[in-house]
């Protein structure tokens, strides 16, 4: 049986403005309900962080899911990296157990976007 890493992350970092990932999984078969668990377990971390949103688990197919978090600078998506939802996900050996392949994170600039809107409910802030 082949391991790998868990995850890789590429992409660019460190410039000023918004960032995000998009982050790439693709399951074992018969592992997607273990990926979409892991999902709500991130999911449950993110929630304690103030400077992570908007976050989205998502499913492809059976076996393919993504995340789209985003942040409203570098110092916040570095926080997330150590918080409660970036140290859920960076469970290594149970991301190679249940992933065909490492998870790829890809470090995004987020250049522009509609902010005031979630699921097609405006936003109100608190």
């Amino acid at each position: 049986m082949d391991v790998h890493p868990g995850w890789v992350r590429s992409g660019y970092d460190n410039t000023p403005g918004p960032k995000a990932y998009y982050i790439n999984l693709e399951a074992k078969p018969g592992k997607g309900d273990l990926v979409e668990k892991f999902l709500r377990d991130i999911l449950a971390g993110v929630e304690q962080e103030p400077g992570t949103g908007p976050w989205f688990g998502c499913r492809f197919s059976e076996t393919t899911f993504g995340i789209f978090e985003a942040f409203p600078d570098t110092a916040a998506r570095n926080a997330h990296d150590v918080g409660p939802g970036g140290r859920n996900f960076l469970r290594s050996a149970e991301l190679a157990e249940m992933l065909a392949y490492p998870a790829h994170l890809y470090r995004l600039d987020v250049m522009f976007g509609k902010y005031d809107v979630m699921l097609g409910k405006k936003v109100v802030a608190g």
